[in-house]
């Protein structure tokens, strides 16, 4: 038969939809104005964030212990709340870090559980044992994470002059304008402190008085409040009874009477004070202020951020901020929007290139434009669809939109080119040509575009319905921009398009022009392939094993240091310091750092240091010359021995990134010395830099020990004594004061300040008095300086020890071998093991979720074809050519020098669903064609002749939409990870599995059917031996 045999006596083809358009175009114009009116508003009413609001599902359960060492929260704090906790429901995971000053319990949980209602229980848990904790355990707080808490906008604050008297200001000026801003729901600010009224107790003139603290105390407890007494009815009303005694100045505190003849004032003294300083930061080698502004949910990112720079920039400008520098470190509003205007000009470039070469195929400026039109139309159809659906336009829902513009036109190219193909076969047969032929050519193709985009919505489905994980859940905000805008692209395909085709005229002088010479060139070979199914078997065998060599070399990347254009370096101090010297040794290391700054390509510096803790964090050029590690190893060559610390690169990616190896046991000292046995052969392994633990080094303690039998014989007990100490150094928290126009007013109880710093002052405080003589401390109390560390872990409720390190010119799947192969080689004793955690077991689930979700989409796939085709063998075709893009992605991965990622995986599961569109147009013509009369060579010839042109169409706009992104630098939120890696294994893909399945597709076909008829006939055969 001709290529230009066409029979009117084919099966008729149904298209309902373009039916529809046809009959009632009017009715299709005024639908698709009032879509593009919502659109077009949706565009404006949707939510801009960086992130959809997503629960994280973690629950941490945080109990502030000031003054207290590791050991004493662990065990008055830590152990117990565990063993309340372990009884809530879904947990997944506990982990505990008990440290001086804090106590923290982490709850994991699946991603299915509702964080809310497992909040609530907690909280009740937590209630539950309130009375065994600490009576000086002031707050439990429960607190649970969602991707809207991150903060809008973060500043530093910082000057020549000192700012340690700046609260009032900051707090009038700026924090309560920034609270009263439209959008913004709270402003912390932190770094300098309100002041307090502050009770100083003498010592001396207690125990003179024949008082004891714990007097004085419960003097001051029991004053200073407001109590509702009640309800007092009368015939004609009801009147409220309160009953108040609170401070209203210093002089109500200091007249406050303790026995008749003495008050507060004969025993302390009160005023104002500042708190003492816990902590510090600086910025750019100046000391800092921090404050951070958040969002409410439902606000617009952008918005907030503008009125909350405005009101920034107000504020600088009055004379109260002439010598105060504010400056910006982050602005979450600007990372998005530059990630937004990226992902605009590589989608604006990528559009480009796929009309320029739709117009070089189609050589036509009219069907050009109407085809390029349906990318527009689905687009404000989806975001239509998004603003009622609930969903916010944020940088995963923006992915989806940008991968989903260059597979926008697939279903409209198909489409016009079986219209267009039942056109010229008219013109060729003398026949007129109206709506009956454009219908007829959309019916052609209609139930192999509907198939097309079910596949490829279908892969998403595991993603969105199946088991929750981190990437799937993350994924599911991506999945459903693309299903909505290919569905979208479908309605427009199947309505819009056939109405728009019928309009255009067709003149009688149009003939179907002759193949090209490269189309006449492949049917040839095609022919030859055909007619040499064993060479093109061992060819297609060839290069499935080809697939080895690429995904040898490949591996997967860890966290980077760098991540977000910034590197991590921790100080490791070797105990802890006073906060004066902990400073001294940021500073050396700043002074450092900027003595190289452009050598080293920093933007700036930003450190936050405690008595036993400092970290720096350089945020370095976004467009910088040399590569992270070169960056850490130029640091890594001149840096500065440091007295009290030993600095290395770190990273702040959690328990769920990095290198962690986890060491667990029952005794936390065995632990460290199997750490420090450890560390020094996980330091040999070449890749592995910054091997160290997350304990930091021990540091030492005073340890009272009291002697009862002096205690007794004078008058004390050991609880007195310990109180007292306690209430000399950490003091005693007492209700508010409220009649401070600024708001409430911090008041504490505690000895005089150099009781906190010289240890020789506190030894001799006096306890008790023996009739004339004054009993000091160091009489009924001995000291004993012992080693302790600066915090403990529990994993699973069992003491551990994290040991952390970072990657160097190796992935991930390496040093999991490197790793398991020493540590293999370690005798633990009973009772201690090991495990890899962090970024190995997340990316041991990812692959295992991503490996699921590929089976069940394979076979969602499968079905769906296996019902277009009515054959449960004929799919076994597409599926092949299926294979052969997974080959092209790992070929395409290995020549650019990327890793098995996680972008990368997002870009193998898009590919499933875009390669099989192709060979489900090819296989559904050759079977309409087999209908139809033709033989199955001439119907594979004729076939792949009529969709060749199609097939090209659609794979070129789609990678040339893509390429763009493959090339530039573009970044998930404008400081994620490279959208590079995805768009890198889509083109490869396609690029190679459409080489292939051209050949491939019509060869399985072929031979499938002729296994099928030969396996048939030695059936029928065996049944007539077994009759006879």
């Amino acid at each position: 038969m001709s290529n230009l045999q066409h029979s009117h006596d084919a099966p008729k083809y149904s298209a309902p939809f373009a039916r529809f358009a046809l009959r009632r175009p009017v009715t299709i114009w005024m639908m698709f104005c009032a879509m593009l009116v919502l659109g077009l508003a949706s565009s404006k009413l949707l939510p801009l964030e960086k992130f959809p609001g997503i629960d994280i599902p973690q629950l941490v359960v945080s109990a502030p212990y000031p003054n207290a060492t590791p050991a004493e929260v662990e065990r008055l704090i830590v152990r117990p709340l565990e063993e309340a906790l372990a009884t809530v429901s879904g947990i997944k995971e506990i982990r505990s870090s008990s440290r001086s000053n804090e106590g923290v319990v982490v709850l994991m949980f699946d991603w299915e559980e509702d964080i809310g209602s497992r909040s609530i229980e907690i909280r009740e848990q937590v209630e539950s044992i309130r009375h065994t904790l600490p009576s000086d355990l002031e707050r439990i707080y429960v607190m649970h994470f969602n991707t809207d808490d991150m903060p809008v906008l973060q500043i530093r604050i910082s000057s020549e002059r000192d700012l340690k008297m700046s609260w009032d200001l900051l707090n009038k000026q700026l924090k309560q304008p920034l609270e009263r801003a439209e959008g913004v729901s709270k402003v912390d600010l932190y770094g300098v402190d309100p002041r307090e009224i502050m009770i100083r107790l003498n010592p001396e003139a207690i125990i003179a008085s024949g008082l004891s603290d714990r007097d004085v105390l419960n003097t001051l407890r029991t004053a200073n409040f407001t109590l509702s007494a009640g309800y007092m009815e009368t015939d004609r009303a009801r009147v409220r009874l309160v009953a108040s005694d609170e401070f209203r100045n210093l002089a109500d505190i200091e007249t406050l009477p303790i026995t008749p003849y003495l008050t507060i004032a004969d025993v302390a003294e009160v005023s104002y004070e500042l708190p003492r300083r816990r902590d510090g930061r600086h910025f750019n080698q100046r000391y800092a202020i921090g404050l951070s502004i958040f969002k409410d949910s439902s606000a617009n990112l952008v918005e907030v951020a503008r009125n909350v720079v405005s009101i920034i920039e107000e504020a600088a400008q009055t004379p109260e901020f002439n010598d105060i520098e504010l400056m910006m470190m982050d602005n979450l509003a600007e990372s998005v929007t530059d990630s937004l205007r990226d992902l605009l000009l590589a989608g604006l470039i990528g559009a480009f290139l796929s009309v320029t070469v739709l117009y070089l195929f189609l050589r036509e400026w009219r069907l050009t434009l109407v085809i390029v039109l349906s990318v527009p139309a689905a687009i404000c159809l989806t975001l239509g669809a998004m603003y009622l659906l609930g969903y916010s336009l944020n940088v995963l829902s923006m992915m989806g939109l940008m991968l989903a513009v260059g597979m926008l036109i697939d279903n409209a190219v198909v489409v016009s080119e079986s219209v267009r193909q039942e056109q010229e076969l008219a013109i060729a047969e003398n026949k007129p040509i109206n709506e009956t032929t454009v219908e007829l050519g959309a019916a052609r193709v209609s139930l192999a575009i509907i198939a097309g985009t079910l596949t490829t919505a279908i892969v998403f489905l595991p993603n969105i319905f199946g088991k929750k994980e981190m990437m799937t859940v993350f994924l599911e905000h991506v999945a459903i921009a693309i299903c909505i805008s290919l569905l979208a692209s479908l309605l427009i395909a199947q309505t819009l398009i056939p109405l728009l085709l019928s309009k255009l005229k067709v003149t009688t002088k149009k003939k179907v022009k002759a193949s090209s010479r490269v189309k006449q060139t492949y049917l040839r070979s095609l022919r030859w392939s055909h007619h040499h199914p064993r060479t093109t078997t061992f060819f297609v065998l060839l290069l499935l094993a080809s697939t080895a060599l690429p995904f040898s070399q490949l591996g997967s990347n860890g966290s980077d240091t760098a991540f977000n254009d910034r590197l991590y370096m921790n100080y490791n101090l070797k105990g802890q310091y006073a906060l004066e010297e902990v400073e001294a040794e940021v500073t050396r290391l700043e002074n450092y750092l900027y003595a190289h700054e452009d050598e080293f390509e920093l933007e700036n510096v930003y450190s936050y240091y405690t008595t036993n803790f400092a970290s720096s964090t350089l945020l370095l050029k976004p467009k910088r010359q040399l590569s992270v590690p070169e960056i850490q190893e130029r640091i890594r060559s001149n840096m500065p021995a440091l007295a009290r610390s030993n600095v290395q690169f770190g990273f702040q990616g959690g328990d769920n990134e990095g290198v962690q190896i986890t060491l667990s046991g029952r005794s936390t000292d065995r632990l460290q010395e199997l750490a420090r046995d450890i560390i020094p052969l996980l330091s040999r392994i070449e890749g592995l830099t910054d091997v160290q633990t997350d304990t930091g080094e021990a540091g030492d303690e005073m340890q009272m020990h009291i002697s009862r039998t002096q205690a007794e014989r004078y008058g004390l007990t050991t609880q007195a004594l310990a109180s007292q100490v306690s209430t000399a150094l950490r003091g005693s928290n007492l209700r508010s004061f409220r009649h401070n126009p600024e708001g409430d007013v911090r008041i504490r109880a505690a000895y005089p300040e150099p009781y906190e710093l010289d240890f020789n002052l506190l030894q001799n405080v006096v306890v008790a008095r023996d009739d004339s003589a004054l009993i000091r401390l160091d009489q009924v109390a001995q000291f004993e300086r012992q080693p302790n560390l600066s915090q403990i872990r529990r994993f699973n409720r069992q003491t551990a020890i994290r040991i952390n390190a970072n990657l160097h010119d190796m992935d991930l799947s390496e040093a999991r071998k490197a790793l398991e192969q020493t540590l293999n080689k370690i005798e633990l004793p009973p009772g201690y093991n090991w495990s890899l955690d962090g970024g190995f077991r997340q990316q041991q689930e990812q692959n295992k979720a991503m490996a699921v979700n590929m089976l069940l989409a394979l076979c969602l796939v499968y079905m769906v074809m296996a019902a277009l085709f009515e054959s449960l063998l004929l799919p076994t075709a597409v599926i092949g050519s299926l294979i052969l893009a997974i080959t092209g992605g790992f070929w395409g991965l290995w020549l650019t020098g990327n890793s098995i990622e996680l972008m990368a995986m997002i870009g193998m599961l898009i590919l499933m669903g875009v390669v099989v569109n192709n060979g489900i147009v090819l296989v559904d013509q050759v079977n309409q064609l087999r209908e139809e009369g033709f033989g199955i060579e001439e119907a594979i010839i004729e076939g792949t002749s009529r969709r060749l042109r199609p097939i090209l169409m659609t794979v070129a706009t789609t990678m040339l939409g893509l390429l763009p992104l493959a090339l530039g630098s573009t970044q998930v939120g404008g400081d994620g990870p490279s959208y590079s890696p995805m768009a890198i294994t889509i083109i490869s893909g396609l690029l190679f599995s459409t080489v292939t399945s051209l050949y491939f597709v019509p060869h399985a076909y072929s031979r499938l059917l002729h296994w099928h008829s030969h396996w048939v006939s030695v059936a029928q055969r065996s049944n007539k031996k077994a009759i006879v």
